[in-house]
């Protein structure tokens, strides 16, 4: 089965250097555990990093630096995910969680006799939409996994996975990329990211996807719906209206920049992303009011792969930024 759309892709991300080192390091020892939990803020390309691993891991010829080397037999295979040693498990349904007979499938695949000597691979993506049960069951498997099989998990939100997964994998946390690297990386790519703030670039992927997605417009849009609340010229219900209608993750990473931006500029810091009325309104909403709106907005961000009503959650949101507004007015 094939384990993701990537392969087609470049795989080796310059701010993964540093940690690559150490996992290829792990791979000439043959030192890597049996359970490897990939994790990162979306955007920094920890399934690029995590799928980088797999290939190395069914090579049988890999290159000096730890990668694989493209032209065994095994290589081929997994380029035309035809590869017969990877088994995946991921919700059958967009937003869904993973249910304990998919778990008790995938467990069974991973004990069936590899068809290559570098063994099977198990890729579970997301591993947050586990559910308690299915997450219950796959302990065992983590804790004893057949010989020569790693199971590799993906996670935005590591906190959201029970203790008892976290414990049984080794976490490896890809990093955001540092401003300079990004945009020498996205230039390379054909991308001109001169206008880009710092923070985007953190997570590159992520800023290349909204761009490829034509999401500019909506972006000016949500920001222009955005000023008009704080300055109250706006309902809340009639913002929530736009914006519960696009794509979630995309309207998501929106709403957590823009209140990081709105949280830096409260406390005074630059934040090039915001004009000037935005700014300003994060100045009179203060620090307090806005670290608290953060903490619902980290709430829509998990409730955004959920069952909810999306429309009451995003309203729900924008309704509580409006009564912190009014707040900030009515307080001398």
């Amino acid at each position: 089965m094939a384990v993701t759309a990537v392969d087609d892709r470049p795989l080796k991300l310059p701010w993964h250097d540093p940690m690559w080192a150490h996992m290829a390091a792990g791979l000439a020892a043959g030192r890597v555990a049996h359970g490897l939990l990939i994790a990162g803020t979306p955007g920094v390309g920890k399934r690029r990093f995590a799928w980088r691993l797999v290939a190395a891991l069914l090579c049988r010829e890999r290159t000096a630096d730890g990668d694989a080397c493209g032209v065994c037999a095994g290589c081929r295979q997994r380029a035309a995910a035809t590869h017969p040693d990877i088994s995946r498990l991921t919700p059958e349904d967009t937003g869904k969680a993973i249910k304990v007979a998919q778990v008790r499938r995938f467990s069974h695949a991973l004990h069936l006799t590899p068809q290559y000597s570098t063994g099977r691979i198990g890729w579970i993506d997301p591993a947050d939409s586990l559910s308690t049960s299915a997450a219950n069951s796959l302990l065992k498997t983590l804790e004893e996994p057949p010989a020569g099989c790693h199971i590799v998990l993906i996670s935005d939100r590591v906190s959201a996975l029970l203790p008892t997964i976290r414990s049984r994998c080794q976490i490896w946390t890809v990093p955001a990329a540092a401003p300079d690297t990004a945009r020498a990386w996205l230039a390379g790519q054909d991308f001109d990211a001169s206008r880009a703030d710092d923070d985007s670039l953190r997570t590159p992927l992520a800023l290349r996807a909204r761009h490829d997605a034509g999401a500019q417009p909506l972006v000016e849009q949500w920001d222009k719906d955005l000023g008009r609340l704080l300055a109250r010229r706006a309902n809340p219900v009639s913002v929530a209206e736009r914006a519960h209608e696009a794509e979630r993750r995309l309207w998501v990473d929106w709403l957590y920049r823009r209140c990081n931006d709105l949280l830096l500029a409260a406390l005074g810091a630059d934040s090039p992303s915001l004009d000037a009325g935005l700014a300003g309104a994060a100045r009179r909403l203060g620090p307090r009011r806005l670290e608290a709106w953060s903490r619902r907005v980290s709430d829509v961000a998990r409730t955004a792969e959920t069952n909810a009503d999306w429309r009451l959650v995003v309203e729900s949101v924008f309704i509580e930024l409006s009564q912190y507004v009014a707040e900030a007015i009515d307080t001398p």
